[in-house]
């Protein structure tokens, strides 16, 4: 028994709204891409800043660098949970990078992004201080 009054899509409207789809993922998917990699440059930054901070206030304070992450327990709350983001991240000058590490890190740097040969302690990521990282 066939119902006369009963209309469906046919194979070419359904055809026009895949492709229809097709071209707005391929628009969409490579901004939000993008959208990632400069959120994960943004919280990169702004956490090697923020322990950077700590970092002279430490010193500061104490006289020495700190050894490790956890001695600025004091000057960052929660510095525990405190890790790099996952994905992509822009360095200067465009390229777009994994980021590899899993946690920061406290490293003696020469030269530390400033125009003096001085070496200072600073926070890094993949071997890269706040100064490497943005557009």
């Amino acid at each position: 028994m066939e119902n006369l009054g009963e209309r469906g899509f046919t194979l070419i409207e359904v055809l026009v709204v895949c492709t229809i789809l097709g071209i707005l993922s391929a628009i969409a998917v490579p901004k939000f891409t993008n959208s990632i990699a400069i959120a994960n440059t943004a919280k990169l930054q702004n956490d090697l800043q923020t322990l950077d901070a700590a970092i002279v206030m430490y010193e500061t304070e104490k006289g020495a660098p700190p050894k490790n992450l956890e001695d600025l327990s004091d000057y960052i709350t929660d510095i525990g949970h405190l890790k790099p983001p996952t994905g992509k991240c822009r360095l200067k000058g465009g390229e777009i990078v994994e980021i590899k590490d899993t946690a920061y890190t406290i490293k003696l740097v020469s030269g530390a992004g400033d125009n003096t040969k001085q070496s200072q302690t600073r926070a890094v990521c993949d071997e890269k201080t706040s100064g490497s990282f943005g557009r």
